[in-house]
């Protein structure tokens, strides 16, 4: 095999390799997950494609142990946003993000309320898992599926990108990051309105009856649309918007 199918072949199993952040960004985010593999390669494939367009960068930490409970995650985050408020302001984050799910943890409600009112963190949720977050990206799905992912790995394997995805294989892969990415647009938009559903009380979750949904009872969603807010990355999707006249105006786009 010639060194380049042996790179290729390499490249198809392995975790995105991630580029150089800009040297200059407005910017700088912090984001720490549960998990040692997905969330972190899908957070490379962000910042490698959107980073230098919307000026930011996201650092993440060095040490990533697997399948970190969400109260580690707050413990971890609450120490990073101690250290940032005694950097001069001109170095500080412009927001801390604890990225966790809902799986069966039992300690997610003492994690969220340990970040409630932080002025600097900030919680993307996944409600069963991140894993659910990557499946918005092909369709809409509001089945409730109470902390379990085997159905949504189900739903994520009808992608050939995807096929094996789950147990030991969590990895974004260069071809799952190829598959991903033309569709950012589209996961936000469907967490987005799963977010909003729940928010002016027209979901069907258990607590949904009145606007305010609880957190905790937002199954499935994902918060990951947030986070795409704040990078600045959902402003570069193409929407289409009535103007005063009547007219269609595009905004721009990747």
């Amino acid at each position: 095999m010639s060194p380049d199918r042996v790179k290729k072949k390499r490249e198809r199993g392995s975790s995105l390799r991630a580029q150089a952040p800009p040297r200059v960004a407005n910017r700088i985010f912090y984001v720490v997950a549960e998990g040692a593999v997905t969330e972190y390669d899908y957070l490379t494939m962000v910042q490698n494609e959107f980073s230098v367009p919307c000026s930011f960068r996201i650092d993440m930490p060095k040490a990533r142990p697997d399948d970190m409970k969400p109260c580690k995650v707050a413990e971890h985050v609450l120490t990073v946003a101690d250290e940032d408020a005694r950097r001069s302001r001109g170095e500080r984050y412009a927001e801390i993000w604890a990225l966790f799910d809902r799986d069966q943890h039992r300690d997610v409600g003492q994690a969220l309320d340990a970040l409630s009112g932080h002025p600097k963190i900030r919680v993307a949720f996944s409600s069963p898992s991140f894993d659910f977050w990557l499946y918005l990206h092909y369709g809409m799905y509001d089945v409730p599926q109470s902390g379990c992912n085997d159905h949504v790995h189900r739903l994520l394997a009808q992608r050939p990108a995807f096929a094996g995805f789950g147990g030991k294989d969590k990895r974004i892969t260069r071809s799952r990051a190829e598959d991903l990415l033309p569709r950012v647009g589209k996961a936000y938009a469907n967490a987005r309105n799963l977010g909003m559903r729940c928010a002016s009380g027209a979901c069907a979750h258990p607590g949904g009856a009145e606007p305010g949904c609880d957190l905790l009872d937002q199954d499935p969603s994902s918060g990951m649309w947030r986070l795409l807010d704040s990078l600045g990355v959902s402003a570069r999707f193409a929407r289409d918007e009535p103007t005063a006249s009547g007219r269609r105006r595009t905004r721009p786009g990747r």
